[in-house]
């Protein structure tokens, strides 16, 4: 397993899925920096080593807070880009201009800035670990998700681009596919659904951190549905 004391940057940490991440490894004694749109951190999250306002869609912002990473706590080892949205329920025709271009600000563009400012480390120390999390949907699209789908899946080729730029280097690139996360929202918002087969905040937690892990250098551009 990695050494705790090694940092680790949660991009989405407020969120459902981001606040167990961000919990799994602070509890795991690594150093995990938050990034925030505006938020701050509640009581139970406690043991966030360092946090800060950021929109990740915006490139000097980006650049601003791993920057500010790298003098509080060190180099990223660990980046996990939860960020994200959702945005359904029109087709193609129905869509517009503005529907993609939202999509891929929250869901690619996000992981791509993020990405960008940590590679060049963590290729001069051999060593390092990207997560990004897609989609089924980016995977196995369906009607009236098109902006979604797209752009889930445009975070499907970020990650293969990168685990081929870095093959060789010490540095990885997965991704994971959920299915819809089991949340208190999603259970509200759809009670008719077979939540048999949903996955917990908790099982992609688990997924995250084997793919963190020194022991899982030899995965490198994998898509894993959950």
């Amino acid at each position: 397993m990695n050494s705790p004391g090694m940092c680790v940057v949660v991009t989405g940490g407020m969120g459902a899925l981001g606040k167990t991440l961000v919990q799994t490894f602070v509890s795991a004694g690594f150093n995990v920096a938050l990034p925030v749109r505006g938020e701050t951190p509640g009581t139970n999250m406690s043991g966030i080593a360092f946090s800060d306002k950021c929109d990740l869609t915006d490139e000097e912002q980006t650049k601003k807070f791993f920057f500010n990473v790298r003098e509080n706590i060190g180099d990223v080892d660990i980046l996990i880009n939860a960020a994200g949205g959702y945005l359904g329920g029109k087709t193609i025709e129905e869509g517009g201009v503005a529907d993609i271009e939202k999509m891929f600000r929250l869901n690619f563009l996000t992981a791509y800035l993020a990405s960008s400012q940590v590679l060049r480390s963590m290729k001069e120390r051999k060593f390092g670990r990207i997560i990004n999390i897609a989609a089924k949907a980016g995977l196995y699209p369906s009607a009236g998700r098109g902006a979604y789908a797209v752009s889930k899946r445009a975070v499907i080729t970020l990650t293969q681009v990168i685990a081929e730029e870095t093959r060789g280097t010490g540095v990885t690139c997965n991704a994971i596919a959920p299915f819809i996360l089991r949340t208190k929202e999603n259970e509200d918002s759809m009670p008719g659904s077979d939540q048999s087969l949903w996955v917990t905040p908790q099982e992609i937690a688990s997924i995250v951190m084997y793919l963190s892990s020194a022991e899982a250098g030899f995965i490198n551009g994998a898509v894993i549905p959950a």
